[in-house]
């Protein structure tokens, strides 16, 4: 197995749109009164917050304005390049994503939810039914011994997709109040198939591209098992914006009252 560094994620999400707004230091903000509470003095309190974060999953469907999250349905990427493998790896490219939609994220389902608020550490898993994954693409490199070159509009989903999620955070005080920054935010994917749809592919060469589809998609673990790292990567990067726009607002005491 090759280590996990080997994708290299050369300009990864500065211009995703919703990041162009910043996370603005302010006064302590409260959670939306939509958003359910769990209290940390609750025997239940875990399984109170697996029920809220997935209720906030829904409401952020729309986005959140008074916390500068736009709607996240789709979520839109801006550009994304990503350069993978050595010579002697199985699969060696340099993609470039434009014009990126992530689709179905909040259709994810919290299955569990675990917290160590002393150690500011948080825990889930979760399950999506599929993440769609749309965008403009040009592709050059090697997939297994064959080489691919394309440039078109791509469509990769994962269906049936597991999560776990590991969020690390640290103690910010601010005005007299403490505020949980997520300094780190580590994601692992198990979906239980992969599928992947590159328009145009040698330049339109359909004899070329049927081929290249069907060595895709029967090896989907092969060729999954070498981006995952890519695509941890990247959401985590994703999920922890998303969740420093809400942590570094809103004041612990008022996410976690007592």
């Amino acid at each position: 197995m090759m280590a996990r560094n080997t994708w290299h994620i050369l300009h990864c999400l500065a211009c995703i749109w919703f990041l162009t707004l910043g996370i603005t230091i302010s006064e302590g903000k409260d959670l939306p009164s939509s958003f359910e509470k769990c209290h940390r003095s609750d025997p239940q309190f875990d399984q109170c917050l697996r029920s809220a974060v997935n209720g906030a999953i829904r409401l952020l469907k729309d986005g959140l304005p008074e916390f500068g999250i736009l709607p996240l349905e789709p979520l839109a990427v801006d550009s994304l390049v990503i350069e993978q493998g050595e010579a002697s790896s199985p699969i060696k490219l340099k993609q470039h994503f434009t014009n990126v939609r992530l689709s179905h994220l909040t259709e994810s389902n919290i299955l569990k939810y675990r917290t160590d608020l002393k150690k500011l550490i948080i825990k889930a898993e979760a399950i999506t039914p599929q993440v769609q994954f749309v965008g403009n693409y040009t592709m050059d490199g090697r997939i297994l011994v064959l080489p691919i070159t394309g440039k078109g509009v791509a469509n990769i989903t994962l269906h049936r997709l597991k999560t776990h999620h590991e969020l690390i955070g640290k103690l910010v005080e601010r005005n007299g109040e403490q505020y949980m920054h997520i300094r780190k935010y580590l994601v692992h994917f198990e979906p239980k198939l992969v599928t992947f749809q590159f328009g145009n592919l040698f330049n339109g060469d359909e004899r070329l591209g049927k081929t290249m589809h069907q060595v895709l998609n029967d090896n989907w673990e092969v060729v999954f098992r070498e981006l995952r790292s890519s695509y941890e990567d990247t959401f985590g990067y994703i999920f922890k914006k998303i969740s420093n726009q809400i942590f570094l607002k809103v004041p612990m005491n008022k996410i976690f009252p007592e």
